[in-house]
């Protein structure tokens, strides 16, 4: 319960970033709308069900380390136009590219507040999700310690969606950008990372 917890985060992230090219597109909002709503009932439903809220132990790795994660959704992911400063110069370009970017930077703090920080190195086009609830870090380093338990944890799904959430910050800054799930061992060092929308690092496999 706790990774479709995790899952329903990132679901909720891509969809806020279909809404958002939706409205840039000026296509039809009810789909990415109903798409929102139904990945907020999941991360209800999935919260409530937590083990964590009913006191209950267990001897799996994922009960063992389940967490109650609050995550504030953003309403909107915001980022600007791909058509900013079309006959600008390089330079404007350049700033309307990292306008874009810090917006993006902006939503996912917003959609991981409670369950990490999120920062961006400008250098090498990285946006990282430092983990700090206490019960997720827990739960990470449980896994970290038994790799082996990754599977049966459910972890090819989290690793699905940093895919997904990959490709969407591709079609909104352009190719070269990367999202990564840092390491609570070693801050400095990921567990997952994902370019393009393909994996480039996974500390399980």
């Amino acid at each position: 319960m706790l990774f479709l917890f995790i899952m329903a985060i990132f679901a909720l992230i891509l969809s806020i970033l279909r809404l958002s090219m939706v409205i840039q597109n000026g296509e039809n909002l009810i789909s990415p709308i109903l798409l929102i709503l139904v990945c907020a009932g999941l991360i209800i439903y999935s919260g409530i069900n937590l083990p964590f809220w009913h006191n209950s132990k267990s001897n799996s790795t994922t009960n063992n380390t389940s967490t109650a994660l609050v995550s504030k959704s953003s309403k909107d992911f915001s980022s600007a136009g791909t058509n900013a400063f079309p006959d600008g110069s390089d330079k404007q370009k350049n700033a309307a590219q990292s306008v874009k970017a810090h917006n993006i930077l902006t939503s996912l703090q917003k959609n991981y507040n409670g369950t990490g920080t999120v920062t961006f190195v400008k250098g090498t086009k990285e946006y990282r999700v430092k983990p700090t609830n206490k019960d997720f870090v827990s739960s990470l380093k449980a896994l970290i310690k038994t790799p082996a338990n990754a599977k049966e944890a459910n972890f090819d799904q989290v690793v699905t969606n940093f895919k997904k959430l990959s490709l969407s910050i591709k079609k909104n800054l352009g190719s070269g950008y990367s999202v990564s799930l840092m390491n609570p061992n070693k801050e400095d060092q990921p567990i997952l990372t994902a370019k393009d929308g393909v994996i480039t690092y996974n500390y399980f496999k």
